[in-house]
């Protein structure tokens, strides 16, 4: 495979695949705020944001996240409810937990400024391989080939061949003689298969590099969608005075690290607590990734509970607190 690795790297360059990309570029490069504002933070923040989540939602979301945390320093006096109360709306809230503790680690150990060193990013939680490459070109225009899975496909159809994404970082090392401008290369590659090599509908008639190709004109599948997930839930509200109750250790599987509504799935809880009137106040439907819930909501009236493992929270605070998207529907 070694050979083929050197043999798929000057076919690349051979073609001027970087030339021509790099010029396509020029002229059609997407304008998105965080490359319009270029900083080592927005990169990986935004990195971070649009892993499994679409670009039109981070552009919609991030800057009103950056009100509250608009650099590295900002987290400094933030608590980790702060940053999910900020990421709502964003999904995969893993994601946010793994960015505080790495943002705490830059502020402690590497003085508020994100590291170069590729072992460096690496160490911090959440940074993968991907994720550490697009640092590097993306914010440092280091020598370094993120593959997404759009500069994946790309790179793949036109070999007509799989390789690995360590393949595939070798054939474009050997293919790139610009050795200069790593970040538009990057990017280059991540705009022209999102918007010409598509997953489904790959558009060939305007591809540049339909006439060396080996896949061009072919027809793809379109997505495989997971397998749908039905569940009916019941939410609880319940009220003492002018605070609302909220459950610790949910057994729902999404949400972990919110303030939590009590629900049908709280076994637990449900066993501890005497109420006589079950009042419902809305019926809706809900998605999250391949789940598809039919939503419940109740108010609990004359109730007793004798359970430990809850939280009361104003009813003025709410919007100080972190919740998800979901919750916010119910409650406000």
């Amino acid at each position: 495979m070694k050979g083929n690795i050197v043999q798929f790297g000057n076919f690349f360059h051979q073609n001027n695949f970087s030339k021509l990309i790099l010029s396509w570029f020029k002229k059609n490069q997407r304008h998105l705020y965080w490359r319009d504002n270029r900083s080592l933070y927005l990169t990986y923040l935004t990195e971070i944001m649009l892993q499994q989540t679409s670009v039109k939602t981070v552009e919609n979301k991030l800057k009103v996240y950056l009100d509250k945390f608009p650099n590295f320093s900002s987290y400094r006096s933030k608590k980790l409810n702060d940053l999910l109360s900020s990421w709502s709306g964003l999904g995969y809230y893993n994601r946010a937990e793994n960015l505080f503790k790495s943002i705490k680690i830059i502020n402690e150990k590497y003085k508020g400024k994100i590291p170069s060193n590729k072992f460096e990013l690496l160490a911090l939680p959440g940074i993968g391989q991907y994720t550490a490459n697009a640092i590097l070109s993306i914010g440092f225009n280091k020598k370094a080939y993120p593959i997404d899975v759009n500069i994946r496909r790309l790179l793949t159809r036109i070999l007509d061949c799989t390789l690995t994404d360590e393949e595939l970082e070798r054939v474009l090392d050997i293919s790139f003689k610009n050795k200069r401008n790593f970040r538009n290369f990057s990017e280059s590659m991540m705009d022209y298969s999102s918007s010409i090599c598509k997953k489904s509908s790959p558009l060939c008639n305007e591809c540049i590099f339909n006439k060396f190709c080996k896949s061009a004109y072919k027809k793809f599948d379109k997505k495989i969608l997971k397998k749908i997930k039905h569940q009916n839930l019941e939410f609880y509200i319940i009220k003492k005075n002018n605070l609302l109750c909220f459950i610790k250790n949910p057994s729902f599987q999404f949400y972990k690290k919110f303030n939590h509504l009590p629900s049908n799935l709280d076994k637990k809880f449900i066993s501890f607590i005497k109420f006589a009137e079950k009042q419902k106040v809305m019926s809706f439907k809900y998605s999250i990734t391949n789940h598809r819930f039919k939503i419940n909501v109740y108010n609990l009236k004359n109730l007793k509970i004798n359970y430990q493992n809850i939280k009361w929270v104003k009813k003025t605070e709410l919007k100080k607190i972190a919740l998800p998207t979901l919750f916010k529907k119910i409650l406000y």
